[in-house]
C-alpha cells in the first residue's frame, strides 16, 4: 500500500491515492483467488483470525489451508469476502460441469 505522509493527507489527491492502493489490494487478492479456483484444488473459503485481523483463506481438497487471500479488521468484510469466494467457486464448478 502507498504510505501517505501527514501533510499529504490534506491534499486533494491523497484520497485518490488511498483509493487506488485499496483497489490494487482488492484486485490482487481476487487474482490469487481466481488462480486458486482455476487450479481445481480449491473447495471453499473460510474465515480465520491472525494477529487481531480476520483472514480469508482457501481450503484445498485435502483439507489444508492456503495462505491468507485477504485480511480485514472488520469481521463483516471478511465474511462478505468469503461468501463471494464461495459463490465464485460454486459458479466455476457449474461452468466446468457443462
Amino acid at each position: 500500500m502507498i504510505p501517505l505522509l501527514a501533510k499529504d493527507r490534506s491534499s486533494p489527491n491523497s484520497k485518490g491515492l488511498a483509493m487506488t492502493a485499496k483497489l490494487a489490494d482488492t484486485q490482487l487478492w481476487q487474482r490469487n483467488l481466481a488462480s486458486l479456483i482455476r487450479s481445481g484444488l480449491f473447495t471453499r473459503a473460510e474465515i480465520g483470525e491472525n494477529h487481531g485481523l480476520f483472514t480469508v483463506v482457501g481450503v484445498y481438497g485435502d483439507g489444508t489451508f492456503s495462505a491468507p487471500l485477504a485480511k480485514y479488521a472488520d469481521a463483516r468484510r471478511a465474511s462478505d469476502a468469503a461468501f463471494l469466494a464461495n459463490q465464485l467457486a460454486a459458479s466455476d464448478s457449474l461452468v466446468a460441469a457443462n
